[in-house]
């Protein structure tokens, strides 16, 4: 008896014991990818310009308020795309949590981020509206007109104007506590907060 020969045509099949990286592309459970590490930094930078842009409208004369609300809203508009992709794509992957952090913290950070983006979420929606209701057309960098849908409202213009500056007031405030904790994780924390936003982790896995 030859038991121990197998069938002719037929291999055996070895587990590779190499490990295999996963993708540092898109986000997983203990690391932030490529794509989220982008998109908050594109985010940051938008959101710092456009707010510069905005506070400084209220200290130009006369004659270069408008030049200044121009740019304001034309910087808003070019990075509208990106910051609404920026916010599908943290609610669609969620918030890993990486190594070091502990649950309260994680849950903290998540929901003071969560709030973030509902406040960007807001402004993307109140300015447009606000320039919309006070009868003029969004135009970008003298380019791309985008006219008004409804009809010039000054009650519409007016709660926009609130909501704006109310969530640009309370975003700017969660800013500094975000970049406080980002310091203070640097400084007093061993964990990789800091450097996750960075540089993803290599996650390796024996397939």
């Amino acid at each position: 008896m030859m038991s121990g020969l197998q069938p002719k045509g037929t291999r055996t099949l070895r587990k590779s014991s190499r490990p295999v990286e996963s993708s540092t592309l898109i986000d997983n459970a203990a690391t932030y990818g490529w794509i989220s590490i982008l998109l908050h930094w594109l985010t940051a930078v938008a959101i710092i310009a456009i707010w510069i842009i905005g506070k400084s409208i209220l200290n130009e004369d006369s004659t270069e308020v408008d030049a200044r609300r121009a740019l304001h809203v034309s910087v808003a508009g070019l990075m509208w795309l990106v910051v609404l992709f920026r916010i599908v794509w943290r609610f669609r992957s969620g918030h890993p949590r990486v190594r070091g952090l502990t649950t309260r913290t994680h849950y903290l950070a998540r929901s003071v981020h969560y709030v973030m983006l509902v406040l960007l979420i807001a402004m993307l929606i109140s300015g447009p509206v606000m320039v919309w209701a006070d009868g003029h057309a969004i135009v970008l960098f003298d380019s791309l007109t985008i006219p008004p849908p409804f009809a010039e409202s000054e009650p519409k213009r007016s709660l926009a104007w609130t909501l704006h500056s109310q969530a640009a007031i309370a975003l700017a405030s969660l800013v500094i506590l975000h970049i406080a904790a980002a310091l203070k994780h640097l400084m007093f924390h061993s964990d990789d907060t800091i450097i996750r936003m960075l540089w993803p982790e290599k996650n390796t896995e024996n397939q």
